[in-house]
């Protein structure tokens, strides 16, 4: 987020109000003649307001101190930062803001501390269900999910006025819509999403797969990507391409997305959360003309998932005890209800424990959140795999290939099926 978007968001906040509630979590380290030291390290998208809930942290108890090591805001530099330390043994950094996407593969390479006995189990009873399912690895929770964020189907809440229409659930409902929409209210195309070879485009397909009833990997992590729901999913996904989407849709990412439909040219546009407030700053041509729903379900699906993201706080297994103990204190004051509340107003995150989304002073700052409590609360995971980064190239080849044309649908499923089989 924006230094101004920080600036603003922590205005909301009097100094008083965030001492007493960050304050008010109890420590459960004993004080000692020196505080222990643990090193925390994250990237610097979420520098500002981590760094001022650190600081509260060590200002409300001496038994603990957590220094910061930031990292560039580039998810290839994390991982590659982490993977290097922990492979390693190194022990220079205690406790890691990971992304969700990595949890699976760290965990079952053993890097992780089993959280089990380090925290109290009621810390994730009221959390969102996705998240905690994405931190759980063997039966083992490895990580605390510390905030998330998944995507919206945001749309012209002028132009189903001006045509009298309901918002639709369905797939088939939007295409619907979006042929009687263009040419209303500077509306050019029904559709607008990210379709480039990227991880955004992943996130973008297996919506359409999740909302189709169908998956990546079955129960026992077995590929089934090439199912008929898949082929399905896909097909309507490449529909959208081909028929209702800007002509280089599958050259988009958020950034080129989110443009065409700031210029007021789409009828909807799947993009994460944050593009409620993003897709209305100054200059935007629909400010004040945008609305949130879910996901639509396809044919064959009986309800829709978004895809999560979001970061996980982990705990570097090669640490001694005295240090895991530590850690796992600041985790648990990371995740507790009061934090989660604080962190959600000075960056506008989406948290992880529920009970935010209907406080009522998160919603006088950020109404959206009344909405988006029930989108996310479908989230799930991408394939929680070990070795993820390899399942989203073959997902970002193949899919790509069959978007554009240059693949057959079906074909590029079984390739991809293949290819997913080899990495089992």
């Amino acid at each position: 987020m924006a230094t101004n978007q920080w600036k603003k968001a922590a205005a909301l906040l009097s100094a008083g109000a965030m001492a007493t509630s960050l304050f008010a979590v109890p420590m459960t380290v004993q004080a000692e003649e020196e505080p222990i030291t643990i090193n925390f390290s994250f990237d610097q998208g979420v520098g500002e307001p981590t760094q001022q809930i650190v600081d509260a942290y060590n200002e409300s108890q001496d038994a603990v101190r957590v220094e910061t090591v930031i990292l560039p805001q580039d998810a290839n530099t994390v991982h590659d930062d982490f993977v290097n330390k922990l492979a390693s043994g190194d022990t220079s950094v205690d406790v890691m803001g990971l992304d969700v996407t990595y949890v699976s593969e760290f965990g079952s390479a053993g890097w992780l501390a089993d959280l089990t006995d380090l925290v109290d189990p009621s810390l994730t009873e009221g959390m969102l269900t996705g998240p905690v399912e994405g931190a759980t690895v063997d039966g083992k929770l490895v990580a605390m999910p510390w905030f998330t964020n998944s995507s919206v189907l945001f749309y012209r809440s002028d132009v189903l006025e001006e045509l009298g229409a309901e918002v639709p659930t369905t797939w088939e409902g939007w295409l619907e819509l979006a042929d009687k929409a263009v040419g209303v209210n500077g509306v050019e195309y029904g559709a607008d999403f990210q379709a480039a070879q990227s991880e955004a485009m992943v996130c973008n397909w297996l919506e359409y797969v999740w909302g189709n009833g169908g998956d990546v990997l079955d129960e026992d992590g077995n590929p089934i990507v090439n199912s008929e729901n898949n082929v399905e999913a896909t097909e309507i996904m490449k529909k959208l391409v081909d028929e209702y989407a800007p002509e280089g849709v599958t050259t988009y990412t958020e950034t080129e997305s989110e443009q065409v439909f700031k210029e007021g040219k789409c009828l909807f546009i799947r993009d994460w959360s944050g593009f409620w407030t993003s897709g209305q700053d100054e200059g935007s041509k629909v400010t004040g003309k945008i609305a949130a729903t879910k996901l639509p379900v396809g044919p064959s699906g009986t309800e829709s998932h978004t895809c999560l993201g979001g970061l996980d706080l982990v705990i570097n297994n090669n640490i001694d005890d005295e240090h895991k103990e530590a850690a796992a204190d600041f985790i648990s004051y990371m995740a507790s209800p009061e934090t989660q509340k604080e962190m959600t107003l000075i960056s506008s995150q989406p948290p992880v424990v529920e009970s935010v989304y209907t406080d009522a002073e998160i919603l006088e700052a950020i109404p959206f959140y009344e909405e988006f409590v029930d989108i996310i609360a479908t989230g799930k995971s991408r394939p929680l795999s070990p070795q993820y980064a390899k399942v989203s190239d073959a997902i970002q080849r193949n899919i790509h290939q069959a978007l554009t044309g240059e693949v057959e649908v079906a074909d590029a499923l079984e390739t991809l099926q293949a290819e997913l089989e080899e990495l089992n």
